[in-house]
């Protein structure tokens, strides 16, 4: 992130939380960024104390890598988004995967939500796969 642009994040972030605006100003920081809520948190209350946030924390992606993460995102290319992420940023694989997730949520919540849903499924068939042997092992070992 160019230093106009950290600037004018950090001030928009000052006014939100001048404006009662914590949550406001945690968002702020979490869609520049890309970092989870806990670490946004975290920088926003240092920014309230009026100390700068941890830089290493605040990895940024150009508008072109950015658009280009947000794009893989949309069509459903989570890992190649996680790859352009990672070497845009130049973050570890958990880190652009966090972020990758993170971004994910906001751009589209509905495929978190089914992603969760298709897991629950594929644990319960698993869980009916394993009752079914249960039972013929038990039928087997009577007759």
């Amino acid at each position: 992130m160019d230093p106009a642009s950290l600037q004018k994040l950090l001030d928009d972030i000052k006014a939100e939380i001048a404006a009662g605006n914590v949550i406001a100003a945690i968002k702020l920081y979490r869609d520049a960024t890309g970092v989870g809520l806990a670490e946004a948190k975290g920088a926003v209350e240092l920014i309230a104390a009026g100390k700068p946030p941890p830089s290493g924390a605040a990895p940024s992606l150009s508008a072109d890598a950015m658009q280009e993460v947000s794009a893989l995102i949309a069509a459903g290319r989570k890992i190649e988004a996680i790859k352009v992420y990672r070497k845009a940023a130049g973050v570890d694989l958990k880190d652009a995967k966090d972020a990758v997730d993170a971004l994910e949520g906001r751009i589209n919540p509905a495929a978190v939500v089914t992603r969760a849903a298709a897991m629950r499924r594929v644990v319960v068939s698993g869980l009916v796969v394993v009752a079914a042997l249960v039972a013929l092992v038990f039928l087997l070992a009577r007759g």
